[in-house]
């Protein structure tokens, strides 16, 4: 077997509007001209996800998707990636993975070729799976649990025409998932440095509120996005201290390692990370640091299927949990496969106009549980008719 193309489809899926404006710490917050508030400088135009196929000439074909980092990844998947793999086995995921990466050593920042390897990688395993007529976590194990635990994962700031926490629309949510059977949640602060010591008390605020609406039986995680210094993370973590915080996520910028140090040496919740690393190398600078006690990869981002696998390996030897971010089935196949991945982030208002378009059958949570199909590869088939209607002909 032959890999004869690698096809790339852009589409443009339009945002669903939200019923309030969600607001969410960022390191853009910064500069007020680049906040996501609508009134900062409007993003380019352009395909906000791809759709990458993988062909052979025994007519089986492997496909991925994904929105991030896009604008760099295309041309590199085009461009650089695809001239490499043509004519290869598409079963030697491994030894495709070097080739991928060998050629990617001085392209670009490790985030965009990363991302371009992930689409093809985790491309790849569909494939394989598809071959061999079995899902992608029978080949990676085989099923540890036998369905999976997740969190609902939003509950934003959401703000006040005055630009404070709106908290009673924040409470509803968090009791809406309680009822809905969720067992844990995540929340996103909605203010950094630049908003001053009333910054930090509304961030108190937003926490206290939720833990008042969800009680003391449901888990809940506080998510900093990378946003904060370590001294602001610290101060931050103390004053929420008394909520029985299951983690504190991203408390400072990704390449501030020595932050991760300071700020999980000082605070007394669970330090968690990794959605912005993007290589074992970069973990394996996380264990030599210590930078958190969770440690959260992304398929998506981290290079793919292949890499993920050897970062939680990595992880397993030192009993470290995984907890993958992002709520994507890939990440999904990872938890279901490992013993050291206790369960998996789950964005309850995210796809309504990603998956639930582009895929006609992406599992859907329970209860608080999410099952994963027997289908061969991930088990997603894609709605040929978004596909047609999303299509970025720019």
């Amino acid at each position: 077997m032959k890999i004869t193309d690698i096809r790339i489809t852009p589409l443009k899926v339009p945002p669903e509007k939200p019923k309030h404006v969600n607001h969410s710490v960022n390191p853009n917050h910064r500069f007020a001209d680049l906040r996501y508030d609508g009134k900062g400088k409007p993003r380019p135009d352009g395909p906000n996800v791809l759709v990458v196929h993988v062909d052979t000439d025994e007519g089986v074909s492997g496909f991925s998707y994904g929105a991030h980092s896009i604008p760099g990844a295309y041309p590199i998947i085009e461009k650089v990636l695809k001239p490499v793999i043509l004519g290869e086995d598409p079963m030697r995921t491994d030894w495709l993975w070097e080739r991928m990466f060998s050629v990617c050593i001085g392209q670009s920042g490790p985030g965009v070729t990363s991302k371009a390897i992930s689409f093809i990688d985790t491309a790849l395993w569909d494939l394989k799976g598809k071959v061999l007529g079995q899902p992608v976590y029978n080949l990676l194990g085989g099923k540890t649990k036998d369905k999976i635990r997740v969190y609902a994962s939003h509950l934003y700031a959401y703000a006040t025409e005055k630009g404070d926490p709106d908290l009673g629309v924040l409470k509803a949510e968090g009791a809406m998932y309680v009822e809905q059977g969720f067992t844990a949640v995540k929340q996103r602060f909605g203010f950094g440095p630049w908003d001053g010591i009333e910054g930090l008390k509304k961030n108190h605020s937003l926490v206290k509120a939720l833990r008042e609406a969800i009680g003391d039986d449901i888990e809940q995680m506080v998510d900093g996005t990378r946003s904060f210094d370590a001294d602001y993370a610290i101060k931050l973590a103390g004053m929420v201290e008394d909520y029985n915080l299951n983690w504190f996520e991203e408390p400072v910028q990704p390449d501030d390692w020595e932050g991760y140090v300071k700020v999980r040496e000082a605070a007394s919740m669970p330090i968690s990370g990794g959605e912005n690393e993007h290589s074992k190398g970069s973990f394996a600078k996380w264990l030599k640091m210590g930078c958190a006690d969770i440690w959260q990869p992304d398929v998506d981002r981290c290079a793919g299927v292949t890499e993920v696998m050897k970062i939680v390996h990595m992880a397993e030897a030192n009993r470290i949990p995984i907890i993958p971010h992002g709520g994507w089935v890939t990440n999904f196949h990872i938890v279901m496969s490992n013993m050291t991945c206790p369960m998996a982030e789950y964005f309850p208002y995210m796809s309504r106009n990603i998956s639930d378009n582009l895929f006609i059958d992406h599992p859907v949570a329970v209860n608080g549980y999410i099952e994963l199909s027997d289908r061969p590869g991930f088990g997603l088939t894609l709605n040929e008719e978004t596909l047609k209607r999303f299509r970025w002909e720019g």
